[in-house]
């Protein structure tokens, strides 16, 4: 189940909403108190010790008081947010398995968005004509076999995807590097409120009143990466945030990885051309081919997970 603001206690939502306690580590507190009160009450009683380290109850108890838990839950309310527990049901089955997998997610829509066969489209913010073409190129065939879009929801590359998913009628999911209150960038906020109109998903493992940080956003990337079946980059330069993504897939979380090709010489594909060079990114040239690995990854996935669960 997911939850409204509403119907968490204060004292759960105070341990969910601590700055800092990393997402691992509170979702073992979960699973290992029972729920998110039973260890929100455990962190208060000093009874936490077999998974916090020696005095870490004490600080966080200090936090927990010093958390206005007035705050977090207006400005999820203004939103119209819920948040899903690693613990819950609905919670993304492909996401949970992965390491440093968030506790909780916020999120404006719906969560079905996110059980569908996915492709997650990443690239530059600086792209060019060619990038955003081939981004809707690809987007299309995709849409057309009924496979989710997922990106970062940032300039460029991530806005096209999202744009021509919803153009085309098709089914977006945009992870934030922020709280749901603060969407970033701001001048994609009507963007953002179409995907969840259309029936997509917005989401953030930050709580709704968190403004945007720098540190945030490599989270948001490992988890684009694992929501996505197939990870597909349009554009990126040699350093770029959306090869890290493509990295964390590849390296991390099992995921087949593909670069569009871009011309020689051109620095917005720079990235894409060495990573295919290199071979840890396959070429991309057909929609076809990336539609078919994307329901086959996501059908492979889907077994390992029912098999875990009647493991």
């Amino acid at each position: 189940m997911s939850w409204n603001i509403g119907e968490l206690d204060d004292i759960a939502l105070r341990l969910l909403c601590i700055d800092g306690l990393g997402g691992a580590t509170l979702s073992k507190l979960i699973y290992e108190a029972g729920g998110l009160i039973e260890a929100a009450e455990a962190v208060q009683s000093g009874n936490a010790l077999d998974v916090l380290p020696s005095g870490a109850c004490e600080m966080l108890c200090e936090r927990m008081q010093q958390t206005e838990v007035d705050s977090y839950r207006w400005s999820a309310e203004a939103v119209e947010a819920k948040v899903v527990l690693v613990t819950d049901d609905d919670f993304p089955q492909f996401l949970s398995p992965l390491p440093a997998c968030p506790c909780a997610l916020w999120y404006r829509g719906t969560l079905e968005a996110l059980s569908l066969a996915s492709v997650g489209i990443v690239g530059s913010r600086r792209c060019t004509n060619y990038g955003i073409d081939q981004t809707t190129k690809f987007t299309k065939e995709l849409v057309n076999s009924d496979i989710a879009i997922i990106s970062g929801g940032a300039r460029g590359i991530d806005a096209a995807a999202h744009l021509a998913a919803l153009k085309l009628g098709g089914t977006t999911g945009a992870v934030l590097g922020s709280g749901l209150s603060f969407p970033y960038p701001p001048e994609h906020e009507q963007l953002f409120d179409s995907i969840v109109e259309s029936g997509g998903v917005v989401i953030s493992e930050f709580p709704c009143s968190r403004p945007p940080q720098p540190a945030y956003f490599p989270r948001r990337n490992r988890i684009v990466s694992g929501l996505s079946s197939v990870v597909l980059v349009v554009e990126a330069a040699r350093r770029s945030g959306a090869l890290i993504t493509a990295r964390i897939a590849v390296e991390e979380h099992g995921r087949q990885g593909f670069a569009v090709p871009g011309r020689i010489g051109d620095i917005a594909s720079a990235g894409c051309l060495q990573a295919i060079a290199d071979g840890w990114l396959g070429i991309a040239l057909q929609p076809e081919d990336i539609a078919m690995e994307a329901i086959s990854s996501w059908s492979r996935l889907s077994s390992i997970n029912r098999n875990e669960v009647h493991q």
